[in-house]
């Protein structure tokens, strides 16, 4: 039996989505500086400054090599197919340079309200708690969740053993004797915070449905070692979750809020500025 939490990976999508682009990144005739040159097809050109505008920052120095490897050959397989659409005179139709300049324009628009609006809003402690007051209905829990401390100890000690029995608190006992520094994704030490009740193992479960709020189990053995639980709390599906647990979100909200405001004070003030004419009768055609 594993008790182990899956976490989504970094997936490929990052390297995808740069290597799509480099075929946008060719430069005509020689650069100046040849030492910036990493690649060439032709007349066309990679430097080396446009290849690390596709690399993520801090990113491993391995992977920062073999990324590097993989776009460059990209880049020159890209750029030898763009060369013959050139050849053969394909060009790109109306629709296709609307959508450029709709791109490049929203570029430029992004970078504008990041300059006008885009700062780190100042949200009160007042403000959190009225909007709860007057939200909270959309704060509930989805499925039924336990709170638990959880801890794996992989060798009996009869010691620690006694002590847990005698102790009030799991997380004590795990900092006390580093077990925190243990902890991992498949075998995690410590508060575990709400989780669903479906995810937990069953033999978990059948302990917990016997436990007290704030009591510590007794040893529960597996293939991993022995498993100490601590009971902090259980809500049923559809109840209301306390403020402290969704303080974060409602912040994030609230900084959305003054931001949306920003953004339609800004837009008036630019529209009372402009000369506007819509012709919706042709649409209507």
């Amino acid at each position: 039996m594993h008790f182990a939490f899956k976490y989504a990976g970094i997936s490929g999508t990052l390297i995808i989505i740069a290597i799509s682009g480099l075929n946008l990144l060719s430069c005509k005739g020689q650069p100046e500086v040849s030492d910036e040159l990493v690649a060439q097809v032709n007349d066309s050109y990679l430097l080396i400054n446009q290849l690390n505008y596709l690399v993520p920052e801090n990113i491993d120095p391995e992977l920062n090599l073999a990324l590097k490897k993989n776009l460059i050959s990209k880049w020159v397989d890209d750029e030898i197919l763009y060369q013959a659409a050139l050849d053969d005179g394909m060009k790109f139709d109306d629709k296709e340079l609307f959508l450029f300049e709709k791109y490049r324009k929203s570029l430029l628009i992004q970078r504008y309200l990041s300059l006008k609006i885009d700062r780190n809003y100042r949200i009160s402690q007042r403000e959190i708690e009225d909007y709860y007051k007057e939200h909270s209905k959309e704060f509930v829990f989805k499925d039924d969740v336990v709170r638990i401390v959880h801890l794996l100890m992989e060798q009996k000690d009869n010691a620690i053993f006694n002590e847990i029995h005698e102790s009030k608190s799991l997380i004590e006992i795990i900092k006390k004797y580093y077990f925190d520094n243990k902890s991992t994704t498949e075998r995690p030490n410590g508060d575990l915070g709400y989780l669903p009740v479906s995810i937990l193992p069953s033999n978990f479960m059948s302990v917990i449905n016997r436990m007290k709020t704030g009591t510590i189990s007794s040893p529960i053995t597996s293939d991993q070692g022995y498993h100490f639980i601590q009971l902090l709390d259980r809500q049923s599906k559809g109840n209301i979750k306390d403020q402290d647990l969704v303080q974060d979100e409602i912040t994030l909200r609230l900084k959305k809020e003054k931001r949306q405001m920003e953004l339609e004070r800004l837009l008036k003030d630019l529209k009372d500025k402009s000369q506007i004419q819509t012709y919706l009768s042709k649409v209507q055609k």
